[in-house]
């Protein structure tokens, strides 16, 4: 080696150990809420790290550099102070729409790691405070972390509420009337949300005799009390195409069908728009229908659509690429309908989910409720295989859901499972119950409305849904479902008179009255307009005699 060679290398290695250096005094404080891009270096809890990749680190989404391996990369010891000077906060990505009503949110403050007493210098959890991501509290001598923005939730409730456990033990819930067995995990109860002022708070749904679920105390759906709710074709099927505006008013909720996944990017959403349809046109029809009232979603999945959303990269993804879709169309929110690619573990604890695909897409629901606000609407139609299903055995397709629903069951406005092109399923008295008849409506909306034990397990309760979050799905004409359901309107009216009003039951009849009961879902409205609208303009006429 050369002496010329040598001192050109020296000289390198300087420059490079000083941009090193300065990198390490210089770096940003990470920020809930900014865009970063692939190279960048931040500080976050008295190290650096580089970002791995481009990203947007959505509020409430607690993609934090210690949390993220995939994002970010640990390169050292940060030289900045423990309370670094508050820099100016980078404005997101996303651009608000017209639902985005969100609560105004302080800047995320960085805090610091957790020591040997990790209560001293955290301050104590008040029901009063305005808590956002990245903030830590103390609660029952545990340190707690807020994953998202939240005010009057306490920590340590239910894993999937706003508080993520830092050290110590959590704080023990509510208690209920049955104690805790400690060989085997107990089904969580609904967590406890901040109630209406004038609201009496009452106690949440446990695996007792008759349980009831939690009344809607904060985000309450803004649906009509009692609704039908159709999908809309972006595709020709044979059963015809319909503008969105041409759609009659007696549907009260619209699915845009439908949003797929992109097969070469994991996590993408997309939605293309069939040629039938103008897009300016488009766009205004689902502002017309919205003038009226009417909501307009876009429904996620179909039995042809896919989306992969198997790690957290995946899931930035998905909430970037249906978020934008969202925003662009100016949807009210998102209907999933997922029928492909998910299948949990045998046994998997829907309270625990480990499946990747459930615990992603909860979470990317989640961050998109965030991004939106309260206004954002939220309905599921899986298949009874994936919910009811999971009452006889938990694997598999049967009992998928139920991460799903469980995990966001304070964000669903609606679930109307699927009751058709499903054979013969086992309701909670141990009885098979066969598609369209009127005993497998009211067996399988039970089930919902009171709980019942997944897997057979009196350990796994799945807790009842409210009323008012629940439907029942029927196709409008025979030809919609090639493997069974149809039920004519008259028939269908005996089930809802059943569950509503314990009047013209068959063999099955539930314990209590449900007059709260949401609605009825179809698929489709394309369909249902091949036989002059008989499904919507029946059923609404029916569900208008209900007090409103």
């Amino acid at each position: 080696m050369t002496q010329r060679t040598l001192m050109r290398r020296t000289r390198i290695a300087a420059i490079i150990g000083g941009l090193m250096l300065a990198a390490s005094v210089s770096a940003a404080t990470w920020q809930e809420g900014s865009t970063y891009a692939a190279g960048t270096v931040v500080d976050y809890n008295g190290k650096t790290y580089s970002a791995l990749v481009t990203h947007t680190a959505y509020a409430g989404a607690n993609w934090n550099p210690a949390s993220t391996p995939t994002l970010w990369k640990e390169t050292g010891t940060s030289n900045s102070t423990a309370t670094p000077a508050p820099t100016a906060t980078p404005v997101p990505t996303a651009v608000p729409t017209p639902h985005d009503n969100a609560p105004t949110q302080p800047p995320a403050t960085a805090t610091p790691a957790p020591t040997a007493t990790p209560i001293s210098g955290v301050s104590a959890w008040s029901s009063s405070a305005v808590y956002t991501g990245g903030q830590r509290v103390s609660y029952n001598g545990a340190v707690y972390e807020a994953k998202w923005w939240t005010q009057n939730n306490a920590p340590g409730a239910d894993q999937w509420g706003p508080w993520k456990l830092v050290s110590g033990t959590a704080a023990t819930p509510t208690p209920t009337a049955v104690p805790t067995p400690t060989s085997v995990p107990t089904a969580s109860p609904i967590p406890t949300v901040s109630p209406v002022p004038t609201a009496t708070p009452v106690v949440t749904a446990t695996p007792t005799p008759a349980p009831t679920a939690t009344p809607c105390a904060s985000n309450c759906p803004t649906l009509p009390k009692h609704a039908v709710v159709g999908y809309w074709h972006n595709f020709e099927n044979g059963s015809g195409v319909i503008r969105i505006k041409d759609v009659p008013d007696e549907y009260d909720i619209i699915n845009v069908s439908f949003v797929e996944g992109d097969p070469w990017t994991k996590g993408k959403a997309t939605f293309v728009l069939d040629k039938a349809f103008n897009e300016a046109e488009f766009i205004a029809d689902i502002k017309e229908k919205q003038a009226k009232g009417k909501i307009v979603q876009v429904s996620l999945g179909g039995a042809n659509g896919t989306i992969v959303i198997d790690s957290p990269a995946a899931r930035e993804v998905f909430i970037q690429s249906l978020g934008d879709i969202v925003a662009k169309y100016g949807f009210n929110g998102v209907d999933i309908d997922i029928e492909n690619n998910l299948s949990i573990a045998a046994g998997e604890d829907f309270r625990n989910p480990t499946t990747p695909q459930v615990v992603n897409l909860v979470a990317g629901v989640k961050a998109l409720k965030k991004r939106f606000g309260p206004g954002f609407t939220l309905t599921m139609a899986p298949e009874t295989a994936y919910v009811q299903g999971g009452f006889g055995v938990s694997g598999g397709i049967w009992g998928g859901y139920l991460g799903i629903i469980h995990g966001l069951r304070d964000e669903l406005n609606l679930l109307h499972v699927q009751h058709y092109n499903s054979g013969g399923i086992t309701g909670k008295d141990d009885k098979t119950y066969t598609q369209g008849t009127v005993d497998f409506q009211v067996a399988m909306t039970d089930m919902l409305l009171t709980g019942f034990n997944v897997g057979r397990d009196p350990n796994k309760f799945f807790p009842p849904l409210r009323p008012d979050q629940v439907g029942i799905g029927l196709p409008s004409i025979p030809a919609a479902a090639p493997s069974g359901g149809y039920m004519n309107n008259a028939e269908v009216q005996k089930a809802l008179d059943c569950l509503m009003k314990l009047q013209n039951c068959g063999s099955y009849k539930p314990a209590a009255a449900q007059p709260d009961l949401r609605g009825v879902m179809t698929w489709s409205i394309n369909w249902d307009k091949t036989n002059g609208y008989n499904f919507a303009k029946g059923h609404k006429a029916y569900l208008n005699t209900y007090p409103k």
